[in-house]
């Protein structure tokens, strides 16, 4: 088997190689294209996608497949897609973060999440909270 230290990367010149260097450039690309997922103090990122989770109108949980799926859309119409709820939960400081601007959406009143999504998302009831505390 041809090594880097007793041959260098000669071995790669040969033709026979070639499927096997192509093969597995394509299966790190695959690896590495899977879904990227940041947050901030008041922003969510899907890939090259974003929204500001403290100005959201949109929340939306659905099934797709085994999966549970939250959708997110905020006030300037940007859109981060479906996100599988369990990668977002899986990093708790991540979801502490989107759960968070979800309530504070909520409490602003911009967004009013569907009895299903507050349900599974275990959101408090009533859109909002009033200024007075009722």
């Amino acid at each position: 088997m041809p090594t880097v230290e007793t041959q260098g990367f000669s071995w790669a010149a040969t033709p026979y190689w070639w499927p096997f260097i192509a093969l597995a450039g394509v299966l790190i690309w695959l690896i590495m294209r899977g879904s990227w997922l940041a947050a901030g103090a008041c922003w969510v990122q899907n890939k090259d996608k974003w929204v500001n989770t403290y100005n959201l109108t949109a929340v939306d949980v659905h099934a797709s497949g085994v999966n549970m799926m939250l959708r997110l859309q905020d006030t300037a119409g940007r859109d981060i897609g479906s996100l599988k709820l369990k990668d977002v939960q899986a990093n708790q400081k991540m979801w502490d973060l989107v759960y968070n601007g979800i309530l504070h959406s909520m409490a602003q009143g911009t967004a009013n999440p569907s009895e299903k999504a507050r349900t599974i998302l275990k959101l408090p009831g009533g859109r909002g909270l009033h200024r007075d505390g009722s």
